[in-house]
C-alpha cells in the first residue's frame, strides 16, 4: 500500500496533475536540505549530507550516495538490491535521518517524490543509469604500508564533512559525530567478526575497516553511511587507516 501511495504521488506529478508541481518541489528540496526535517533528527544529517544533485556539484568530495539527478527514472537502486525508488529512499529516511517510514506515505513523500521528479524530466537520460557501488560483504585487514599525506587528503574529501579535523574534531557536524579515537574506545570490546583479539591494533584497523565499508547497516557505526569500493578504494582506506594512526 505504501509503494503505491509514494508511485501515485510520483505519477500525479507527471501526468499533468501540475497546479502544485511547483510548490511541492520547492518543499522537496527544502525537506531534502533541512537537517531538521525529522522531527526524531538532532540538528544533523539531511540528504544533501550523503548526496550531491549533479556529481559535477561536489567535485571536491567523496559522497557515499549516488547522485539524485535521473534517480527518480533509474531502474534499480543501492547496487540493486532494489527496484524500488520508494523503499530506496526509504532506507535513507528511516536509517540515517530516523524518520518514520510513514512519513513517506503523506505530504513529506509528495514533496520529496515531486523534487526528485523535477530532476528526472521527461526526455532526459542525464543520470539514469544504474549506478554501481559495491559493498563487499565482509571484510578483511588490510595492508599496513599506506601514505599519510594521502591520508589526509581522502580524510579531507570523505570525512571531514561529518568528523571535522581528525585530532580535535573542530568543523564537525553539530550532532557530534564522533572522532576516531572515541569509536574506537566505544567499541574496544565488541564482538565483531575478527580473528584478532580485543584490543590489539589488528582487532582496531579490522573495526575501522567494518565502519567504512559498512556504515550502520552492521551496527557498528550508529548512523554512518557505507563507503562503497568504487568510491573509496583500498589503497585509499591503507592510506587513511595511517592517518587516522592505525597502521
Amino acid at each position: 500500500m505504501r509503494r503505491a501511495r509514494w508511485a501515485l504521488a510520483l505519477g500525479l506529478v507527471a501526468c499533468g496533475v501540475t497546479e502544485r508541481r511547483e510548490p511541492l518541489s520547492a518543499r522537496g528540496e527544502a525537506l531534502a536540505r533541512n537537517p531538521n526535517a525529522v522531527r526524531t533528527n538532532r540538528p544533523c544529517f539531511s540528504c544533501m549530507t550523503c548526496h550531491a544533485v549533479r556529481a559535477s556539484d561536489a567535485p571536491d568530495r567523496v559522497l557515499p550516495g549516488a547522485p539524485l539527478q535521473g534517480a527518480a527514472r533509474r531502474p534499480s537502486f543501492w547496487n540493486g538490491e532494489t527496484l524500488h525508488l520508494r523503499e530506496a529512499v526509504e532506507r535513507c529516511w528511516v536509517t540515517f535521518l530516523l524518520g518514520d517510514a510513514e512519513d513517506l506515505s503523506g505530504p513529506t513523500g509528495e514533496a520529496l517524490s515531486a523534487w526528485l521528479e523535477s530532476l528526472s524530466p521527461a526526455g532526459s537520460t542525464e543520470g539514469t543509469a544504474p549506478v554501481r557501488l559495491t559493498w563487499p560483504p565482509t571484510v578483511r585487514n588490510l595492508d599496513p604500508e599506506g601514505d599519510p599525506a594521502a591520508g589526509a587528503r581522502v580524510w579531507l574529501r570523505a570525512c571531514a564533512t561529518c568528523h571535522g579535523e581528525v585530532n580535535t574534531g573542530r568543523g564537525r557536524l553539530a550532532c557530534g559525530s564522533a572522532l576516531p579515537q572515541e569509536i574506537m574506545a566505544a567499541h574496544a570490546d565488541d564482538d565483531i567478526p575478527s580473528t584478532f583479539p580485543a584490543g590489539t591494533p589488528q582487532y582496531y584497523r579490522v573495526l575501522a575497516i567494518e565502519k567504512v565499508r559498512h556504515g550502520s547497516f552492521l551496527g557498528y557505526a550508529g548512523r554512518m553511511p557505507p563507503f562503497a569500493t568504487e568510491l573509496v578504494s583500498d589503497r585509499d582506506l591503507r592510506d587513511l587507516l595511517v592517518y587516522m594512526g592505525l597502521p
